[in-house]
């Protein structure tokens, strides 16, 4: 038992410090050797783990996935507002992103052509269907003005999350939830219909507010 658990605590040690040498220099950049050194192990401990840098970045997009999905599942409550939904989901993924290396690595491997692993693919899927399901949800339950097109809204979400994500990694920052409370402010009012705009926070739900994180990985 402690054998196994020394070897879970390992594992997570290689993930963790694959997440940060993929985010500050890129996964070409990141090496076996360096990813051992930043672990404080072996190399052969890292190959044990995993036989190669690809299965490496593949396990950190599994999780990052996975984490999208909780954050997707923990906003969307039982009889919420789809549109209110959607907003508390961005203010998640904000939080997840500025406090989570793994996700942020997970970008990084996002946007680097070839991809490294198809897993990308399962993380923007995860991230898309989600936003048009919430969308198609809104509009089904007349959250929408009429003749807004959701395909549009979609791709206004989308993209202003992924130039947010992408902005705040090459500079170094993170990201700003007053700056996602700021764009729901501005797009609600022609987004949603008068007698629903009035219910939406676009600061997020107040149990969104508090910015509990996601639960952490073992």
């Amino acid at each position: 038992m402690a054998m196994q658990q020394r070897a879970m605590r390992t594992r997570r040690l290689i993930l963790d410090s694959a997440a940060l040498m993929i985010e500050r220099n890129g996964y070409t950049a990141t090496s076996i050797g360096g990813i051992s050194t930043a672990a404080g192990t072996t190399k052969g401990a890292v190959y044990f783990h995993f036989p190669s840098k690809r299965d490496i970045a593949a396990a950190l997009l599994d999780e990052a996935n996975a984490s999208l999905r909780a954050i997707v599942a923990r906003a969307c409550s039982p009889g919420a507002s789809p549109l209110q939904s959607l907003i508390d989901t961005t203010h998640l993924v904000v939080h997840q992103y500025n406090r989570d290396p793994v996700t942020r690595a997970c970008i990084q491997l996002c946007t680097e052509s070839p991809s490294p692993a198809p897993q990308t693919r399962a993380y923007e899927r995860t991230w898309a269907s989600s936003v048009r399901l919430l969308l198609e949800s809104a509009s089904a339950r007349k959250e929408f003005r009429e003749g807004v097109s959701i395909r549009a809204v979609a791709a206004l979400v989308m993209s202003a999350g992924i130039g947010a994500e992408l902005l705040a990694g090459r500079e170094e920052k993170k990201l700003s939830p007053q700056m996602t409370t700021a764009m729901w402010r501005a797009v609600l009012p022609g987004l949603a219909a008068p007698e629903h705009a009035a219910t939406l926070l676009p600061e997020g739900s107040p149990g969104i507010r508090s910015g509990h994180p996601v639960p952490r990985r073992p």
